[in-house]
């Protein structure tokens, strides 16, 4: 039985109209197009797409090499934020720095720039950082003796003196906040009569 897919009154089979409101039985529009398009899209000359998609796909392709290629780059030549380029070849910089003048758009450039940081480690060399400051931390306590401090960290970058008050600062430099990052790179301590009384970090960040 043939079914008509207008009014729903079932025909016979060797009907090609429906005898209920004269619809013609055979395919739809929409299924004769259905039918028709497998041979349509072969006939189609798909050359000159091929020919668009690789005139278009190759520069991305080499681009994408291009920029992913300078993280090993700069691991293999020791790189470090912030003086990167101190470390490189010129015959290499000159290669690789106009990467810093493309005008990439931020959410492609952000992941871009965090991948070169890993190449070259600074997520890592943070993380030791952050322990080594940790430490100091930890082994700097009130009551402390004025020399113990200094047999650990060693004289201060700078202090002030007022009476038996002595104000020390410590400072170190990690080389490696990149990112908008702030991270403790040292300690102002305060000591009292040759014992500490107080430390209080200093923060660092770009």
């Amino acid at each position: 039985m043939k079914k008509c897919r207008h009014c729903g009154t079932q025909n016979e089979n060797g009907a090609s109209n429906c005898s209920e409101c004269g619809l013609d039985l055979g395919p739809s529009p929409a299924a004769q197009l259905a039918a028709k398009l497998p041979s349509a899209i072969g006939a189609i000359n798909t050359k000159w797409l091929w020919r668009l998609c690789l005139a278009v796909g190759i520069p991305f392709l080499l681009l994408a090499v291009y920029l992913l290629s300078l993280g090993p780059i700069l691991r293999f030549y020791g790189a470090k934020p912030p003086n990167v380029w101190n470390r490189v070849p010129a015959t290499v910089r000159l290669i690789y720095e106009p990467a810093d003048r493309l005008p990439i758009p931020e959410w492609l450039g952000r992941p871009l720039r965090r991948y070169t940081q890993w190449c070259m480690g600074v997520e890592h060399d943070k993380r030791e950082f952050r322990k080594l400051m940790a430490r100091i931390d930890t082994s700097i306590t009130n009551g402390m003796e004025q020399s113990g401090v200094i047999q650990l960290l060693g004289q201060p970058d700078g202090d002030f003196t007022n009476g038996e008050s002595v104000e020390a600062h410590y400072a170190f430099w990690p080389g490696v906040i990149t990112d908008g990052g702030y991270m403790t790179n040292g300690f102002v301590i305060w000591f009292s009569k040759g014992l500490v009384l107080r430390k209080s970090p200093i923060t660092i960040g770009k």
